[in-house]
C-alpha cells in the first residue's frame, strides 16, 4: 500500500530516475529507515524516513567510472574488477572480467574500491592516501617516477604494459568517495539519525551490484555502516522505467514520489564541508 501524507513537489532534472529508482528499490515500502545510493559522476543519494523522503545529488567526479585515472576503464572484458592484497611483502591477486585467458587492460571501479579498502588495511596506504614506502619493502611493486609521483604497480596487462594506481589517481577516488560519503551523512543529519539506525542501504547502478559492500564500508564509500545493511539493486533507474511501461498503475506511484521528494541543496548546507574534507581521509582499518 502506498505511504499516506502529503507535500508539496521539489523537482529536479534527474528526479524521474530517482523516482524510478525508489520504486524499482522497495525504498518506498520500506518500514525502517532506508537510503539509496546510486554511486556515479553525479552520485545520487535517496534517504526514506517515516513519510519523509530526503534527496541529494554530489558532484563525485568520473573517477569511479575510470576516467581520469592512470588505467582506469569501464568494466568489459579484461577489466580488473576485484582486488585482493596481502602484506610482508605486498602481494596481489586480481579478478577479470572476460573469458578464461583474457588479459588485463586496466581496473574498473569495483576494482578501485578493492585498491583502497586492501591498501589501508595492508599499511600500503596512510590516511592521507599516500604510499608508505617503507612498507612496500623490496617487493619491487612500488614504481617512482621522475616527476615524483609513485605508481603501485597491481598487474602485468596486455601490450607489455603495467597496470597502475598512482597516488594521483588515489587522490581522485578519495575526492569521489568523499563527496558520496558527506551526501550520506548529510542527509542522516537532516533526519537526525545514524548509521546504525538504518535498515538498509540500497546500492544501485551496475558500478554498486559489483562492488563489494565490506570494502565500501572499510573505504568510508559507505560511513558508518555495516555490510548486513547493505543490499546490491542493480540499476533501478532503469527497471523503474520498466515497470511503469508494463504497469500504467505505476505512474501513479512513481508520481506520488516526485510529489514526496524534499531536495537537499548540498552547497547550501553549512555543514557539508567540512563533512567533504573529513571524509577525505582513509578510515582506520577495523
Amino acid at each position: 500500500p502506498r505511504p499516506s501524507g502529503s507535500s508539496s513537489a521539489i523537482v529536479t532534472p534527474s528526479s524521474a530516475s530517482l523516482q524510478n529508482a525508489i520504486l524499482a528499490s522497495g525504498l518506498l515500502y520500506e518500514d525502517g529507515p532506508s537510503i539509496l545510493v546510486d554511486v556515479g559522476t553525479n552520485g545520487e543519494i535517496i534517504l526514506k524516513h517515516g513519510q519523509h523522503i530526503l534527496g541529494c545529488a554530489t558532484a563525485a567526479g568520473p573517477a569511479f567510472e575510470g576516467a581520469g585515472l592512470n588505467c582506469g576503464v569501464r568494466a568489459g572484458d579484461g577489466a580488473i574488477s576485484h582486488v585482493r592484497m596481502s602484506s610482508a611483502p605486498p602481494q596481489v591477486s586480481v579478478d577479470l572480467i572476460g573469458p578464461p585467458g583474457v588479459e588485463p587492460i586496466g581496473l574498473c571501479g569495483s576494482a578501485y574500491i578493492d585498491f583502497l579498502a586492501e591498501a589501508r588495511r595492508t599499511g600500503l596506504l596512510g590516511a592521507a592516501g599516500r604510499f608508505d614506502r617503507q612498507a612496500f619493502g623490496q617487493s619491487g611493486r612500488l614504481i617512482e617516477r621522475s616527476h615524483g609521483d609513485a605508481v603501485f604497480r597491481v598487474a602485468h596487462g596486455q601490450g607489455n604494459r603495467d597496470i597502475v594506481i598512482s597516488e594521483a589517481d588515489v587522490a581522485r577516488l578519495l575526492t569521489a568517495k568523499a563527496a558520496i560519503a558527506a551526501g550520506i551523512l548529510t542527509l542522516l543529519d537532516r533526519a537526525g539519525l545514524k548509521p546504525s539506525d538504518i535498515k538498509t542501504v540500497y546500492l544501485a547502478g551496475g558500478f554498486g551490484t559489483h562492488t563489494n559492500p565490506r570494502q565500501a564500508i572499510a573505504c568510508g564509500l559507505l560511513p558508518g555502516f555495516d555490510p548486513g545493511q547493505v543490499r546490491p539493486v542493480g540499476n533501478t533507474a532503469l527497471a523503474g522505467a520498466y515497470v511503469a511501461l508494463l504497469d500504467s498503475g505505476a505512474m501513479d506511484e512513481i508520481g506520488w514520489v516526485g510529489e514526496r521528494i524534499k531536495v537537499i541543496e548540498l552547497n547550501l548546507d553549512p555543514e557539508f564541508e567540512g563533512r567533504f574534507i573529513d571524509e577525505l581521509m582513509l578510515p582506520e582499518p577495523g
